[in-house]
């Protein structure tokens, strides 16, 4: 007899051999070929995302994983050049400290794969970054084991690694049945694709982080876990702030690992800083303190259960010494790197749809300071307002009154201001309305079209349903769902009208206030 034919699947680098006996490998999800700006992670909106989207479907441009060819590298033949900058060539940074820790006989991380990747590319790695000190190795072993915990109890999930590089993190955590989806900019993805493969199961998406358009390349139907590993720091905080609200909107109970620099360490990327005479640092421009981290994402986000610090430091040496120094003094502990895990409420945990707990305004109390507040300092304006206008008025009648009486000493220049004043205060108040009425106006047409994606998902979800206790389960999941999301936007529209209020009134305030002093003088 002959022996069974065999076909051979890219695995991360090492040919995974499978039998005829064995099912093959079903068609993985399209590659967007996006063409982005060449700014890194530069963001777009949904509409543009989506438009984009549907023309490289129609054109054509989208091909199935199975039918990409992105064979391994063999390092022995070729040293491949990076070519990479800016932020994209800080993946090279990462990529050393886990390949030289691996080589160490004490080594917190074992990733051979780093190892072959690191040899296989062409650069002058202690140069530009020194002697690595372990941490981001460290960091990458403790992502690891919340992944493992995490897929234990979602075997089947998708975890998603948003800016991921050239991490190897998939194939360390890999328990044969998971799915992966790896987001980063185009340039990154093709390096990525000269030493690990995609296939049906490990999926590359060039895109964006902050374009909400590679939501749309994510099963979410067995749960998702999202990781952002060296990403955040190098995104402009609202752009931060936008993702984990889309994040939460998308991907309701979906659980996030992500780490943090502090606010010092921000400030000084911004201002230059060196790693080493041959390599400055990019700009970091979110940067948060440890003790602001829970309360920033309760504020963005209505769903966390619980914010977790992970232990996150160089394994030996003088930099362990010193980060177990910090320790010690509230103050420094509070300004250093974090790593983070939130686990969001779960509504999905609730058996059927009675049990689910309805969502309510006063549940999400962060946000509601947050309206609360600026209504109150809107109110204040207002006040200020209407008491500075009081004194005009009575300061420009006895003017009016002055100037009928003795004509030769009226504020002629007083008079002359009245108008042209007026008129540029209320038409840049306007002006301020309109932009804010186009924002509002963008913001509802994004959630309007998340919603039809949502409920799509919902119907395709619900139509898979064996028996009807699971329909009347998924039924009450995404009802649930629903209302969270209606009580985000809600809270959300309450934040844009109150911020409109807000820059409308500024101009007046202004004007008035500052009449006000000039007729007291």
């Amino acid at each position: 007899m002959f022996d069974a034919p065999q076909a051979v699947e890219p695995y991360y680098g090492t040919p995974r051999v499978l039998t005829a006996s064995a099912p093959p490998p079903r068609a993985g999800r399209v590659k967007r070929e996006a063409a982005l700006d060449a700014t890194e992670h530069g963001g777009t909106s949904t509409s543009q995302g989506l438009s984009r989207f549907r023309a490289l479907c129609a054109h054509g441009s989208l091909a199935p994983y199975g039918q990409m060819p992105a064979p391994p590298c063999d390092p022995a033949k070729t040293r491949i050049a990076a070519n990479l900058s800016g932020v994209s060539e800080t993946m090279l940074w990462s990529l050393h400290n886990r390949a030289s820790e691996t080589k160490r006989p004490d080594a917190v991380l074992h990733d051979p794969d780093s190892v072959r990747i690191h040899e296989s590319i062409d650069y002058d790695y202690d140069a530009h970054f020194g002697d690595p000190c372990g941490s981001l190795a460290a960091r990458a072993a403790a992502i690891d084991d919340v992944l493992r915990g995490w897929l234990e109890r979602h075997p089947d999930g998708c975890v998603v690694s948003l800016g991921e590089g050239l991490e190897t993190q998939a194939g360390r955590v890999d328990n044969g049945r998971m799915r992966w989806c790896s987001v980063d900019l185009p340039a990154a993805i093709r390096l990525r694709e000269r030493f690990l493969a995609p296939n049906a199961r490990f999926h590359h998406i060039a895109a964006s982080v902050v374009d909400p358009a590679w939501m749309d390349a994510v099963d979410a139907s067995s749960g998702v876990c999202i990781v952002a590993q060296g990403l955040l720091m190098y995104l402009e905080p609202d752009c931060v702030s936008r993702l984990f609200c889309r994040i939460a909107q998308r991907f309701p109970g979906a659980e996030m690992v992500f780490d943090t620099i502090p606010r010092w360490f921000s400030d000084l990327t911004l201002a230059g800083l060196n790693q080493t005479p041959r390599y400055r640092l990019p700009a970091m421009p979110w940067g948060v303190n440890r003790d602001e981290i829970e309360p920033t994402l309760r504020a963005w986000r209505s769903d966390v259960a619980d914010v977790r610090f992970l232990d996150y430091r160089a394994p030996r040496g003088l930099p362990r010494l010193l980060s177990d120094m910090m320790d010690y003094f509230c103050v420094a502990r509070h300004g250093v790197p974090s790593l983070v895990h939130v686990r969001p409420k779960r509504p999905h945990d609730h058996p059927n749809f009675r049990s689910f707990p309805m969502p309510s305004i006063d549940r999400d109390p962060p946000a509601l300071v947050g309206v609360s507040a600026l209504a109150m300092k809107n109110m204040t304006c207002g006040d200020d307002i209407a008491r500075a206008s009081q004194h005009v008025i009575r300061k420009r009648v006895a003017l009016g009154v002055q100037a009928a009486l003795r004509p030769h000493r009226a504020d002629h220049a007083e008079f002359a201001r009245i108008i042209p004043e007026k008129v540029e205060a209320f038409s840049t108040a306007g002006q301020v309305m309109m932009e804010k009425s186009g924002e509002a106006s963008r913001q509802i047409l994004e959630d309007v079209s998340m919603e039809v994606m949502t409920a799509a998902s919902a119907v395709a979800a619900m139509s898979r349903c064996a028996n009807p206790a699971d329909l009347a389960a998924a039924q009450g999941r995404f009802a649930y769902e629903l209302m969270t999301r209606a009580t985000s936007r809600f809270i959300e529209m309450g934040m844009l009208a109150m911020n409109a209020q807000a820059a409308a009134l500024a101009p007046i305030r202004r004007t008035v206030v500052d009449n006000s002093e000039r007729l007291a003088g």
